[in-house]
């Protein structure tokens, strides 16, 4: 296309150009008016350059192409994550989800790779990043190039491993859109814990490290503003009660069945939240936590439901 025009444009001022270079060989005393003339010349050729440079930029803008879905193992070639795993009875083995292939295959890729993600019905199945300042990823993908949307990220302050080497407290960061569309991009969709039909229908959360893919039960969700250090990675002592007393003060879920205390290893997923933030503060997060079940562990009856005023920023 670009060609076309640079053909079409060369022939049509032909002329033109060579009168500029032969005015270059009329005498200095000439100057003035020689001048005049090139810059009646010069000024429409100019003009029409600008307006070639546009429609050709136009044109090509309408036939750019949109970005193919990214590969990603684990999801069908539409994006959209592979059939789930089915909800257990009470009392029936929850079934562990495999995704050390997926790990292997995304750490060849990128070594800064600690873990894989998998939420259902949030459809998160993706790899976790880990960088010494949290700030790295903000706006980088899971390859390491630029992505307004990012990655999911690992706090940096925090031990990736098996359940026997993991801190009190796991952390992981994604973006959220700022309309908080539970349809929306990356952890928007941990607004969807907000209904409490959705917690009982996906209770579960699977986090895949090097040798061990681990299972995690919901246990709450709050907003809060970064006051509170709930990114702490072990909190001990008075700081751990004071921990779990200040989640329990916030928690929008009410679970019976389901207990959450110090004892617990956790998981935490942060994310801005933009709903409650009445001054655009920008320090407002929505947090979803899990608690670690032990291998082998079995689905229990539960009830949740909404708790009538959450503690709030």
């Amino acid at each position: 296309m670009r060609t076309l025009w640079i053909g079409l444009f060369s022939f049509r001022y032909k002329k033109q150009i060579n009168d500029i270079l032969s005015c270059a060989a009329i005498q200095a005393r000439q100057g003035d008016s020689i001048m005049k003339r090139i810059t009646r010349i010069i000024r429409p050729i100019i003009c029409m350059a600008v307006l070639l440079f546009a429609m050709t930029t136009a044109v090509m803008g309408c036939y750019q192409k949109e970005t193919e879905p990214t590969d990603i193992p684990g999801r069908t070639p539409s994006g959209t994550s592979a059939p789930q795993p089915s909800a257990p009875l009470a009392g029936e083995v929850i079934p562990s989800v495999d995704r050390q292939t997926e790990l292997a295959e995304a750490r060849a890729k990128n070594p800064d790779t600690v873990a894989w993600l998998y939420i259902p019905g949030a459809e998160v199945d993706d790899p976790v990043m880990q960088a010494e300042d949290n700030g790295y990823y903000l706006k980088l993908d899971e390859n390491g190039e630029y992505a307004m949307w990012g990655c999911y990220y690992a706090h940096c302050e925090n031990k990736i491993g098996g359940r026997d080497k993991l801190d009190k407290n796991t952390t992981i960061f994604g973006h959220s859109a700022s309309n908080c569309d539970p349809d929306g991009v990356r952890f928007t969709k941990l607004y969807r814990y907000m209904d409490v039909d959705f917690v009982k229908e996906h209770p579960y959360i699977y986090l895949s490290v090097d040798g061990e893919d681990m299972i995690f039960q919901i246990t709450a969700l709050f907003v809060t503003d970064i006051g509170f250090d709930y990114i702490a990675p072990d909190p001990a002592g008075d700081d751990l009660t004071s921990f779990f007393e200040t989640i329990a003060r916030k928690n929008w879920l009410d679970f019976d069945g389901v207990t959450f205390s110090e004892e617990d290893t956790v998981l935490t997923l942060s994310t801005c939240c933009r709903k409650y933030d009445k001054a655009n503060s920008g320090n407002q997060r929505l947090v979803v936590m899990a608690k670690l079940l032990p291998e082998g562990a079995t689905a229990q009856e539960f009830s949740v439901s909404l708790v009538d005023s959450p503690e709030m920023p």
